[in-house]
């Protein structure tokens, strides 16, 4: 089941947004007494997670039974202005009562991409209690949409759009020539809830392709997000819907 809703900018993005993944926090706490979510990076989310720190949500959400995760990150050190964990850090992890031991970064200051990726895959089973060959189920998973129609740090043509057997991979990206660390499609397809934020007017013909375009993976691979089960929230900006006709 998916839902698109258009929004009028960031500022209502992160309204609807915070009250989306606060419902998802407290439903999944009252039922399990935890909840597992997935952190997207970019610009795109970060009111999003400042409104999650504001009062208004942070004392209504039980953080510490919240477990976070990132989908992708660049192979950068932490403290990089690039880096997706020092975005989430700045905006929310650091401003709520999250347990430090409950914030699972990649660990991409180190050298090789592909033992980072083997690491945090590690550190997943671990999390997650998996035995071998079993995927996890987060709870909730941020994701966005590049203007190359990309989502996590998976991209058009690059060898981690092959990659069914692994929770995590290495994947350098073609055009750039640059590393990678990225949660795979078997995960993030397991997934209970997935919120796609999309803004920006160059993210326009990508999400029409995406959206309502014959299936051309290799090119949008966003269009490999197939959950098995649960619930799909697009919030778009305005400019980035102009090309939809549904």
């Amino acid at each position: 089941m998916s839902e698109r809703i258009i929004v009028a900018d960031l500022d209502e993005m992160s309204v609807r947004g915070a009250c989306h993944v606060a419902e998802i926090i407290k439903r999944a706490v009252k039922e399990r007494n935890k909840c597992m979510i997935t952190l997207s990076g970019g610009n795109t989310p970060r009111k999003l997670y400042e409104r999650l720190a504001t009062e208004e949500f942070a004392s209504r959400i039980p953080w510490e039974s919240t477990y976070w995760f990132f989908g992708d990150e660049r192979h950068i050190p932490p403290d990089h202005d690039g880096s997706n964990y020092k975005m989430a850090s700045d905006s929310l992890l650091s401003n709520v009562p999250i347990p430090p031991g409950n914030i699972h970064r990649i660990m991409t200051e180190k050298p090789d991409p592909p033992s980072i990726a083997a690491q945090y895959e590690l550190t997943i089973m671990k999390v997650f209690n998996l035995a071998p060959g079993e995927l996890p189920v987060f709870d909730l998973m941020f994701l966005g949409i590049g203007a190359d129609g990309h989502t996590a740090s998976l991209f058009p043509h690059s060898e981690a759009l092959q990659v069914t057997k692994r929770m995590a991979t290495a994947n350098n990206i073609p055009e750039t020539e640059d590393w990678r660390i990225t949660m795979t499609f078997p995960v993030i397809n397991e997934s209970k809830n997935i919120l796609f934020l999309v803004a920006g007017e160059d993210k326009a013909e990508a999400l029409r392709q995406v959206l309502e375009g014959q299936s051309n993976p290799e090119e949008f691979p966003a269009q490999l997000v197939r959950q098995k089960r649960g619930f799909q929230l697009w919030l778009i900006e305005k400019s980035a819907a102009a090309s939809l006709t549904k």
